[in-house]
């Protein structure tokens, strides 16, 4: 039977003594209906992206390793590959779970907040990862893309961002930009007063000439940011989202980092509370080149491991940025520091 075939059949083998647990069927696909904070929820995706690929890294990595045998690179093969495929839906479940509290503090922060997320439920469409970057930095929120999708419920933000306050101002923008029609040919200022109905700025606004700025610049401009940014009530959800997302990221981090860093194949079954299959294929290689065996299956389940965090990590700020976060939000800087993190260990 040639390597491959062994391989399968192993797998199979061990799979199917799982007896219907966490490992489940290799062939069932749920892709598209994963929770929220993990992006390959399918065992087959799990095998497909974490397993197979780090096989054959595994394979090369024996192969240069002169002390060993064509039998212990084989039986090397198919203990990688069943180590793996046990240890990756172990983690994915862990992973899970931390998103999953994460999700509930979503839910609590969208209820104590209600007005602001209510009044601009059409800017999130119910997409939980948008809702958290909202919370994360409201002001940053307002990308000129998330605008040119939607300038009323913009304004509608704006408005409950910053208490009313600058009410008057944002009638002025209503009136002067009707998206359905050409921009108008009056520049406009951003507020400078006191007031929802009298702003200071509100006369130079009206006096701008020789400027035609689009709606997004209007509602881009640093001077309103600033102004949305003094709010409490920005400050407060600022203060609360940040403090549930770093807590997610810190403990995704601290699971990553135990478990890459783990000594041996049995400090990985510890560190996992996994019971490792595949293990018993090692106590059939001589005493002599057990030990070189074993050192490359775990260099090959730390890089699958590794590559299972950041991979999923990374799906988490493509979704924010197709919704239309900025790249440069402070929610995706910090998503990709953790990344680095992970990359580095």
């Amino acid at each position: 039977m040639s390597t491959e075939l062994l391989i399968r059949e192993y797998v199979r083998q061990v799979l199917k003594e799982d007896d219907g647990g966490v490992y489940g069927d290799l062939a069932v696909a749920d892709a598209g209906m994963n929770p929220y904070g993990v992006s390959f929820g399918s065992d087959s995706d799990l095998y497909k992206v974490f397993v197979k690929p780090f096989v054959d890294v595994v394979d090369t990595t024996m192969g240069k390793t002169k002390e060993l045998s064509q039998k212990a690179q084989t039986l090397g093969k198919v203990a990688f590959e069943a180590v793996a495929t046990t240890l990756i839906p172990v983690l994915r479940d862990s992973y899970k779970e931390i998103f999953a509290h994460e999700k509930e503090e979503i839910d609590k922060i969208k209820q104590e907040y209600h007005d602001v997320y209510q009044a601009n439920w059409d800017a999130f469409r119910d997409l939980d990862v948008v809702c958290t970057a909202f919370c994360y930095a409201p002001a940053a929120f307002l990308t000129a893309k998330m605008i040119q999708k939607s300038p009323s419920a913009a304004i509608s933000m704006i408005s409950v961002l910053t208490g009313g306050s600058i009410d008057g101002w944002l009638n002025k923008v209503k009136e002067k930009f009707d998206i359905t029609k050409e921009p108008p040919k009056t520049g406009l200022d951003v507020p400078g007063g006191h007031d929802g109905g009298g702003h200071h700025g509100s006369q130079a606004m009206l006096e701008a000439e020789g400027t035609q700025p689009s709606i997004e610049q209007v509602l881009t401009n640093p001077k309103l940011v600033a102004k949305i940014q003094e709010s409490p009530l920005v400050k407060k959800m600022e203060r609360d989202g940040r403090a549930m997302v770093r807590g997610t990221l810190e403990q995704v981090f601290k699971q990553a980092q135990a478990i890459i860093r783990a000594q041996s194949l049995q400090d990985m079954q510890n560190k996992t509370h996994a019971k490792l299959k595949g293990l018993d294929k090692l106590a059939q290689v001589p005493p002599q080149e057990r030990q070189k065996l074993e050192q490359a299956i775990l260099a090959g389940a730390k890089k699958s491991m590794k590559a299972f965090y950041i991979k999923n990590l990374e799906g988490q700020v493509k979704q924010a940025i197709d919704a239309g976060i900025s790249e440069s939000s402070p929610y995706v800087q910090d998503y990709k520091r953790v990344i680095a993190k992970i990359n580095g260990l």
